[in-house]
């Protein structure tokens, strides 16, 4: 484990500095008079290096009397500044340079895909902020996924088999960690069962969330109103009362 967290902190200073160093050339690139694509393209690839792959500025939780509410926030997810406007600017920058004298044609229709994936794009992601939702109550979850046939589900408590993390494969390579719920459905025999993967749509750190999930499926006992308290802080990465 110790391995692991200093390959981690290695990788985040390298992805760091050679974002940064990106940055610092773009600048330098327009101090020299280059030509404002190739600036704006070295600084867009340098800032999308720095997000990274899955940053979360905020947990999206927000608290409500008795139930806690996850949900998709776009501006709290750093992916969503990434495909609505760094991966545009980058359209933009290589259709420019594509109809610059000299460069090659390519250039030009990589641009064109860029910015033709961006409406798809900003539909999924609108998709997201409107439907993905988990409310949370002392005893029972109530999960909403953005598949158009997805309604709110009820997950009790005593229904609930597992809750467990689960490491998806991602299309640019790498593994994402998800929350895997499996539970009997209120209207299926009892040997029927079913699971429910949370994480990318929702704007919570996947660790907190399995944490709090964890906290919550195990807190049977527990008085309702601190069990929510210890759910939402862990959601929002804040550590236990008297820590």
């Amino acid at each position: 484990m110790a391995g692991a967290g200093a390959k981690g902190r290695w990788g985040r200073i390298l992805r760091y500095s050679f974002g940064s160093a990106l940055c610092v050339l773009a600048a330098i690139n327009v101090l020299i008079g280059s030509p404002w694509y190739l600036s704006l393209g070295i600084a867009v690839t340098g800032g999308i290096i720095l997000i990274g792959q899955r940053r979360i500025f905020r947990a999206g939780v927000s608290r409500s009397g008795n139930e806690i509410v996850c949900r998709y926030i776009p501006w709290y997810e750093g992916n969503a500044y990434i495909a609505l406007a760094l991966v545009p600017l980058l359209g933009v920058a290589s259709l420019a340079a594509g109809y610059a004298p000299g460069n090659p044609a390519w250039l030009r229709f990589t641009g064109i895909i860029l910015l033709g994936v961006t409406p798809l794009t900003g539909y999924g992601v609108a998709r997201m902020w409107r439907r993905c939702l988990l409310r949370i109550t002392p005893s029972a979850l109530t999960v909403r996924l953005a598949e158009r046939k997805s309604g709110l589900t009820e997950i009790r408590r005593e229904l609930v088999e597992s809750i467990g993390p689960k490491l998806i494969p991602q299309p640019r390579g790498g593994r994402s960690l998800q929350v895997a719920i499996a539970y009997r459905p209120l209207d299926a025999g009892s040997d029927t069962a079913k699971t429910v993967l949370l994480g990318l749509r929702l704007s919570v750190a996947p660790v907190n969330l399995l944490n709090a999930l964890t906290a919550w499926r195990d807190g049977v006992r527990d008085d309702p109103s601190d069990l929510l308290d210890r759910i939402e802080r862990t959601l929002r990465g804040r550590p236990a009362a008297g820590a």
